[in-house]
């Protein structure tokens, strides 16, 4: 909380990575880490026991995630459909370029090692199209 980053140690290629906190993000997992006691180590979200999510990609739950249990929850709370975890990575990386952030600073906060899979990952709407060409003298 400090360094205003977060420590993601079970990425998807196992590489430990740690990227910047937003402040809106920290706006929000302060009063939590504050209720917590400030711990400086441990998991950030607990289940309702206290207790952190297991890990399921170990195997010892089958066929249980609660990220995308919870996720399908809330999606079908907000009525939205066909939207899944996964596609969260999607959004974002468009976020990021609709937001004029570099592809290799993206690919670095990303976790991917090619801007091949960036450039996959990310995509721009119509809107932005025409604020870009907008911009042209």
């Amino acid at each position: 909380m400090e360094r205003e980053a977060i420590l993601l140690n079970h990425t998807k290629n196992a590489m430990i990575q740690s990227v910047p906190m937003h402040p809106r993000v920290k706006e929000v997992l302060l009063p939590i880490w504050e209720k917590r006691g400030k711990p400086m180590n441990g998991h950030v979200f607990l289940n309702r026991f206290g207790e952190p999510y297991k890990d399921t990609r170990l195997g010892t739950i089958p066929g249980s995630n609660p990220l995308k249990t919870q996720h399908k929850t809330a999606c079908k709370r907000a009525a939205i459909d066909d939207f899944t975890v996964h596609d969260w990575r999607h959004h974002w990386a468009s976020h990021c370029v609709m937001a004029s952030i570099d592809l290799i600073t993206i690919m670095h906060m990303g976790g991917w090692k090619s801007l091949k899979t960036v450039q996959r990952y990310a995509s721009v709407g119509t809107g932005h199209m025409r604020e870009s060409i907008n911009r042209l003298n």
